[in-house]
């Protein structure tokens, strides 16, 4: 929401400043297509140059990840919270050597496993692979 009102400033700025010092509106529909052009063909231009094709055809594949929604919600983040809010009072009220079987073992602790949404996580502790779920 913030970024579509920072961007209706920006544009109400820029614009309003334009027309307040007397410019022509027709000049800017004018000319924005050739200057789009110029400036994006510049853009692309520089981008190729300074980089590597590994780096190119990583960049150009990961374009169509750009229109995805993020995996990371409102609903996830609520519920790492109460996961955090769950082991705090665990520890609180039991004292930290009563969260320590649950974080040894998150894969069969009963806490975790309220919590099944939250990304999966792998921790490498002692050379072996500690997952959460």
């Amino acid at each position: 929401m913030f970024v579509i009102i920072g961007y209706l400033v920006v544009l109400a700025a820029v614009f309003g400043g334009y027309a307040l010092a007397g410019g022509k509106f027709a000049v800017i529909a004018k000319a924005a297509p050739v200057e789009m052009f110029i400036i994006g063909g510049a853009a692309l231009g520089a981008f190729l140059v300074g980089n590597s094709g590994k780096v190119i055809k990583a960049t150009f594949a990961s374009i169509p990840t750009l229109f995805k929604g993020s995996k990371y919600t409102k609903a996830r983040y609520m519920e790492l919270m109460a996961l955090l809010y769950e082991i705090l009072a665990k520890a609180r009220k039991e004292g930290l050597m009563a969260i320590e079987g649950d974080v040894e073992d998150p894969a069969n602790s009963a806490l975790f496993k309220k919590f099944p949404n939250v990304a999966v996580i792998t921790i490498w502790w002692n050379s072996s692979p500690i997952t959460c779920a």
